[in-house]
């Protein structure tokens, strides 16, 4: 139309019968959604009234026993009664504690020192310091046993225990008993770490032939950094920019690895870095010392027992999950 005209309705002009059936229906629909969009908003009306009769303060209803037993147990497709009576039934199956050795039911980390004919008491402070900063690290339930209970290969309690120690200055031996307890628990899946403490000395040269006796079809082999092995142990938790051509922490020093697989899996490890005394501590962790102090003036070179600790975390969640 051209501004200005007038507009003429002519008669006979208009919506034919389909148009005015189009209209009635859409008329029909917009009264249905008005009257549903009343009823929901009166239900809301309905609630918040309930809800202000029934518990003025909010927080006590959300404090409320009937809330807390509703809630999720945080674990998918478990509740929280559902947890309570899973939690009650292994309290009723854990073992006899002995409470000298501070292991409740067993259900945690337990660092197991080894006890062989040679000075397996060196490094006394290291097990507790490393097991106090993986607690500190990683969260999880570790303990050290206080005072120190260390065990022989041939001790009958060995296969109980998932992850065992051992370290010393000097050469060692084992008797057939020990040759062949070591030998069960590395056949049952167990896990041996061997630190070398003072490399050189010879602690490190009889490792090699003490693990042939015990298993002579097993291979004593060097771990390369290009295994994907290795790098799965390097980064479990911790991982390091600046590595030394034996894949390690730039300070650390450049010797390899060794290990012995058996099934597929790492049962030994052995490292010649003297990771144990850089582990030790001559007064504990403080607010501005997390570490502590170090033994044997290893705190002079920056990074060094920070690493060391590292690489125990990695060694540790590695061997709990492989």
């Amino acid at each position: 139309m051209v501004r200005g005209q007038k507009c003429e309705v002519r008669p006979g002009a208009g919506p034919g019968r389909a148009g005015r059936k189009a209209g009635r229906r859409m008329e029909e629909r917009l009264r249905g959604r008005i009257t549903t969009v009343a009823a929901l908003w009166a239900l809301c009306l309905g609630l918040a009234a309930a809800c202000a009769d029934e518990a003025d303060n909010w927080g006590a209803l959300l404090g409320s026993e009937e809330v807390r037993a509703a809630a999720p147990a945080g674990i998918l497709g478990m509740s929280a009664d559902d947890l309570q009576n899973y939690s009650e039934a292994e309290e009723a199956l854990a073992d006899e504690e002995v409470p000298d050795d501070f292991i409740q039911g067993r259900r945690r980390f337990v660092l197991r020192e080894m006890m062989f004919n040679a000075g397996w008491t060196t490094a006394p402070t290291a097990v507790p310091a490393f097991v106090e900063q993986l607690k500190r690290r990683t969260g999880m339930k570790a303990l050290a046993l206080s005072p120190r209970k260390a065990m022989t290969f041939a001790s009958p309690e060995l296969t109980d225990w998932p992850f065992i120690f051992m370290t010393a200055h000097n050469a060692f031996s084992l008797s057939e008993a020990e040759q062949k307890g070591l030998r069960t628990y590395l056949l049952r899946g167990g896990f041996l770490y061997i630190d070398d403490c003072l490399y050189g000395f010879p602690f490190g040269q009889a490792v090699p032939g003490e693990l042939q006796r015990a298993l002579p079809e097993a291979e004593f082999k060097r771990l390369e950094p290009k295994q994907p092995v290795y790098g799965v142990i390097l980064k479990q938790k911790y991982g390091w920019d600046k590595t030394n051509e034996a894949g390690l922490p730039g300070v650390m020093r450049p010797n390899f690895w060794q290990y012995i697989e058996i099934g597929g899996h790492m049962a030994v490890l052995y490292t010649p870095q003297d990771i144990g005394c850089l582990w030790e501590i001559s007064s504990p962790p403080t607010p501005s010392n997390p570490l502590g102090a170090g033994m044997h003036s290893q705190d002079r070179v920056p990074g060094l027992r920070e690493a060391a600790y590292e690489l125990g975390v990695n060694i540790v969640i590695y061997s709990m999950t492989h």
